[in-house]
């Protein structure tokens, strides 16, 4: 499986002479298994050039002819994961199809929030007038579903709306994607209309947090790889508590519980410049002692094996 970060920063693109190293766009992920498939891990800013670099693959349809087919998963409908979106040139290639997953509530279909996110109001192409076959579906915590080789699953995590992290196995590893989590230890976020979901807990915040970290430590046990939330620091994050957003030593904790072998830091606080990161993957690696640890940078591909 091959993994090739488009976009790891969060809230909000940063181009600029301090961000050349690990980049400067917002969240968007590649997975490839090796059959070939597909899959996107939201959809911010890196989604474009994402977008334009399946040019260079024949047989893709990007450049005119069809036939593309890709399975986008998103965390969340925040800005900074699907503002990309509408720039992603696969959308406007008659032949294409794209199957979008996300989680929903009962009263805010998926569907129905990016296509009000593409309106005349914020953008010159609704998503009605585009040519590729977009297909959405909701996918909540616990759900499961196929695609190609891989087999996807989702948990609900921590955050101001519903989210989702997911976990990919495909060629006999599993990779993990968990961002937009706060502490389980804190207040609960999620909105109040979450209890309808089917299969959500019950009982008080701090039963339903323990359940949701449970669930979270489950699935992402084993993984060779955890892409996850690292945008605070622990003071941030203590100054902070009501943003749904975690620190490494959050991060090391739960890939320890769950047995994780590489933990790739993720979603970059935009105010931190490339240096500022560098610290953060320092200390990060000497908390972490025993698990192999990196700052994931726009453009690298992880080979995991």
């Amino acid at each position: 499986m091959r993994i090739k970060f488009w976009g790891v920063r969060g809230s909000c693109p940063v181009p600029g002479p301090n961000t050349i190293r690990y980049g400067g766009n917002t969240s968007c992920v590649e997975v490839r298994p090796d059959d070939g498939t597909l899959l996107i891990v939201d959809a911010g800013t890196g989604i474009r050039a994402l977008g334009k670099s399946l040019n260079a693959v024949p047989g893709t349809g990007v450049a005119g002819n069809g036939g593309l087919s890709a399975t986008l998963l998103l965390s969340h409908t925040h800005h900074d994961h699907i503002h990309g979106f509408p720039f992603f040139d696969p959308l406007y290639v008659p032949g294409n199809d794209i199957q979008i997953f996300g989680p929903e509530l009962p009263d805010a279909p998926l569907s129905g929030v990016v296509s009000d996110f593409m309106g005349d109001a914020y953008h010159p192409a609704p998503l009605d007038t585009v040519q590729a076959s977009v297909r959405f579906q909701g996918m909540n915590g616990g759900d499961t579903i196929q695609v190609g080789s891989a087999v996807v699953r989702a948990a609900t995590v921590n955050h101001t709306t519903i989210c989702n992290a997911y976990r990919i196995e495909a060629d006999g590893v599993s990779v993990a994607y968990v961002t937009d989590t706060g502490a389980f230890d804190g207040p609960l976020l999620l909105p109040s209309e979450s209890s309808d979901i089917d299969g959500f807990p019950t009982g008080d915040p701090a039963t339903v947090l323990r359940e949701l970290r449970e669930r979270l430590v489950d699935l992402v046990r084993g993984c060779s790889v955890a892409i996850y939330d690292t945008m605070f620091s622990a003071e941030e994050m203590a100054r902070l508590p009501d943003w749904g957003h975690s620190s490494p030593a959050e991060a090391i904790d739960i890939c320890r519980a769950a047995g994780v072998t590489h933990l790739a830091l993720f979603h970059h606080n935009p105010d931190c410049n490339d240096d500022l990161i560098d610290a953060r993957l320092a200390q990060a690696r000497f908390e972490g002692s025993g698990l192999l640890v990196s700052a994931a940078h726009e453009g690298e591909t992880l080979v995991v094996r």
